[in-house]
C-alpha cells in the first residue's frame, strides 16, 4: 500500500513538473512574440525630412539651411511650423517642445517629433526624434549712396547726408545711422564721408564716399556780362560801385531791391519827389551764401556786344555752365538766368529753375529769362541795386512761377523765355 502511494506521488510530481515546464515554455514563447511585435511596430515608426530646396520653396520671410542637429533659419518675419520639414512618417505624429520657430527672435528652438502606434497586442509604441532649430542673423545693414563720389566748388553749401540714398536692414527696414565727415567746404582738397549703421541684432556696416572740394575759379576780368570793369566802392548806403553815378539816382526810372531772405527782387519807380518809393513789380529769384548786402550800381552796358564769340547775351559761369543775359552788379556778382549746360536756350538746368524762390546760387542773383531780360532792357548801366534781408517779401508778396515737370519733353527750356522756338509757347 505504501509503495503504491509513493508511485502515485511520483507520478503527480512528474505531471506537475511537465506542466510547469510546458507553461514556462509557452510564456517564454509568448513573451518573445510580444517583444517581436513591439520591435516590428517600433521599426515602423520612421520619419523622413524634406530637403533644403523643398523647404525653402514653402517659406516666406526667412530661409533655411539644414545641419546635423536640425538647421538654421535666417532672421526674418516668419513663424515656422515644424511640420513643414516632414516628408513621410509612420504612425501618428505630434510635436513636443517648441510648436513654432519664431524667426523674428534669435535663439535655439528645441523640437521633438513624437511618433506613436499600437502593436498587434495593443501595446502603445513611441519614438521621439529631437531637432534643434536656430535663428541667426547673418545679414548686415545695407548702405547705398546716390553717387560714389561728390564734388563741388569751395564756398558752396554741403550736407554729407544729401548723398545718402538709403540705410536699411533687409528685415527691419530703415535704420538710424552715424555720419563722420572731415569735409571743409571752404578749403579745396580730397575728403571722406563715412556712414555707419547697426541693426537691432548688433550687425554693423560701414561705408564711405569721396568728396572733392574744387578751387573756386578766378572771376572773369570783365566782371560778369560785358563791358567795362567792376568798379570800386563809393560810399552811399552800403558800398556801391563807381560804375554808376555814385549815390545819385537821377536819370534812372527804376531801382532794384533784392530781398535775400525771401529771394524776391522788388522793382520800385520814383514818386513825385524823385524817390524810389512806388512799387512797380516783383520777381522771384535765387540768391546764395556769397550774395553781398548793401547798395551798388550796375556796371554793364546792355548795348555792349562783347559776349561769348557767336553767342550774344551768354556768359560763362563757375562750374562750366552758362548764364543768359548776364548783367554785372558788383565784382563777380551778376544778374543772370538760371544756369544752362551750354550756351543754348534749350539746354536749361531745369532742376535749378525749380529752385527759384530759394537760396540756390553761389552769390549771383538768378531769375527766369523773362525777368532777367526785363532788367537787361529796362535798367541801364548805373541802376541802383540794394541787397537787404526781410521776412516780408515786399509789397507784392512772393511771386509764383510755373514749375517744370521732370518728365516734360520741354524741360530743357525756360517756360518764360519768349524765344519763338520755345516749345512752351506752342
Amino acid at each position: 500500500m505504501k509503495k503504491k502511494l509513493v508511485w502515485i506521488l511520483i507520478l503527480v510530481m512528474a505531471i506537475a513538473g511537465a506542466g510547469g515546464y510546458l507553461y514556462y515554455r509557452h510564456e517564454k514563447i509568448e513573451t518573445q512574440k510580444r517583444r517581436d511585435a513591439y520591435v516590428r511596430a517600433l521599426n515602423e515608426l520612421t520619419i523622413s525630412f524634406r530637403d533644403e530646396l523643398k523647404v525653402n520653396e514653402e517659406l516666406e520671410g526667412t530661409s533655411f539651411t539644414p545641419d546635423s542637429k536640425g538647421g538654421k533659419f535666417e532672421y526674418g518675419t516668419a513663424a515656422v511650423d515644424p511640420m513643414v520639414f516632414v516628408d513621410t512618417h509612420g504612425g501618428n505624429l505630434t510635436i513636443k517642445g517648441a510648436e513654432t520657430v519664431d524667426t523674428t527672435k534669435l535663439g535655439e528652438y528645441d523640437v521633438f517629433y513624437v511618433l506613436n502606434a499600437s502593436d498587434e497586442y495593443g501595446t502603445v509604441v513611441t519614438r521621439e526624434v529631437p531637432k534643434v532649430f536656430t535663428v541667426v542673423d547673418t545679414q548686415s545693414p545695407v548702405i547705398e549712396f546716390k553717387e560714389e563720389a561728390v564734388s563741388f566748388t569751395e564756398g558752396e553749401s554741403f550736407d554729407p547726408k544729401d548723398n545718402i540714398a538709403s540705410v536699411k536692414d533687409p528685415v527691419d527696414g530703415d535704420l538710424e545711422y552715424e555720419v563722420t565727415s572731415d569735409v571743409k567746404a571752404d578749403k579745396p582738397g580730397e575728403y571722406t564721408v563715412t556712414v555707419k549703421a547697426k541693426d537691432q541684432n548688433g550687425n554693423e556696416t560701414s561705408a564711405d564716399y569721396k568728396v572733392t572740394v574744387k578751387e573756386k575759379p578766378a572771376a572773369p576780368v570783365d566782371g560778369g556780362g560785358g563791358s567795362s570793369g567792376g568798379g570800386g566802392s563809393s560810399g552811399g548806403d552800403g558800398g556801391g560801385s563807381s560804375g554808376g553815378d555814385g549815390s545819385k539816382d537821377d536819370g534812372y526810372t527804376y531801382a532794384l531791391y533784392v530781398n535775400c531772405t525771401a529771394n524776391v527782387v522788388n522793382v520800385y519807380t520814383k514818386d513825385s519827389e524823385g524817390n524810389y518809393t512806388v512799387p512797380y513789380k516783383a520777381m522771384l529769384c535765387s540768391t546764395g551764401t556769397a550774395t553781398p548786402r548793401g547798395t551798388y550800381y550796375t556796371y554793364d552796358d546792355p548795348s555792349n556786344t562783347r559776349w561769348m564769340a557767336g553767342h550774344k547775351y551768354w556768359w560763362p559761369l563757375y562750374g562750366g555752365v552758362y548764364g543768359y543775359y548776364a548783367y554785372g552788379i558788383v565784382d563777380d556778382i551778376l544778374f543772370h538766368s538760371v544756369p544752362y549746360y551750354s550756351p543754348n536756350p534749350g539746354d536749361l538746368e531745369w532742376e535749378e529753375y525749380n529752385k527759384l524762390g530759394t537760396a540756390a546760387s553761389m552769390g549771383c542773383v538768378r531769375l527766369c529769362v523773362r525777368d532777367v531780360m526785363w532788367i537787361f532792357k529796362n535798367c541801364p548801366h548805373g541802376t541802383k541795386v540794394v541787397f537787404y534781408d526781410d521776412a516780408n517779401p515786399g509789397p507784392f508778396g512772393k511771386p509764383e512761377l510755373q514749375k517744370i515737370d521732370p518728365n516734360s519733353p520741354n524741360r530743357g527750356w525756360d517756360p518764360t523765355d519768349p524765344d519763338p522756338n520755345n516749345p512752351w509757347n506752342h
